[in-house]
């Protein structure tokens, strides 16, 4: 049986394999909470992480993870810049591919389709995946393709025993697209913002605790 999904900083209980998310909040703190879910590997279990960023080019999102974790093995991160300004020239050692625009998501699921065989093929076992974020898609995109895109997405995560993440800002959207997409997913993850910090509840996830948790979305 293959082992859940950990997240020792983070006040989550595991997470079945197969399972995808939608984190919902605020933009920003949002993408802070996804990263977090999809960058900090358990190192017992041989994993990887695949990014899709639609708002931080492949250079600065590697270069932010070499910040924020020391000790992160870069090799095992892939990025899809969908920023549309392929700044993918770098001397990081994760592997960065770009597409040429937050609109082009058949190009995002090829690049993510390189990037995963890539990390396969050097051993990896199992991947996260992080799509920040759907709200972008959703400027350029019309919600049915975001829809298939991400039922898409979620099958590779369910059909490898994967991870996935995908990140959406209820703000900028009607309560029905929300819950469109939430449908999607296996469950939910909502982050607001409180006392000065975050807090943080899970939906539909089998095991976790109920009502909202104090959250630290900075990473280590």
């Amino acid at each position: 049986m293959t082992a859940d999904f950990t997240f020792p900083e983070l006040p989550l209980e595991p997470v079945r394999a197969g399972s995808s998310v939608l984190v919902t909040g605020p933009g920003r703190a949002a993408s802070k909470l996804a990263r977090r879910l999809s960058i900090e590997l358990d190192p017992g279990q041989n994993e990887g992480a695949v990014l899709i960023s639609t708002n931080t080019t492949g250079r600065s999102l590697a270069a932010e993870a070499a910040a924020s974790y020391p000790d992160l093995d870069l090799s095992r991160i892939g990025v899809v810049d969908a920023t549309g300004r392929a700044d993918v020239e770098s001397d990081t050692a994760a592997r960065i591919e770009a597409v040429s625009g937050t609109g082009d998501l058949t190009g995002m699921s090829i690049d993510f389709s390189i990037l995963s065989s890539a990390l396969n093929e050097d051993g990896i076992d199992r991947l996260r995946l992080c799509v920040d974020s759907l709200s972008l898609l959703l400027l350029y995109t019309e919600l049915r393709t975001v829809v298939r895109f991400t039922h898409t997405l979620g099958g590779r995560v369910r059909a490898t025993d994967g991870f996935g993440v995908f990140v959406l800002d209820p703000t900028m959207h009607s309560p029905q697209v929300e819950y469109t997409l939430k449908s999607i997913c296996d469950g939910a993850i909502e982050i607001r913002v409180a006392d000065g910090g975050y807090e943080i509840r899970t939906e539909g996830l089998p095991g976790q605790h109920e009502g909202w948790q104090s959250v630290d979305i900075t990473s280590a």
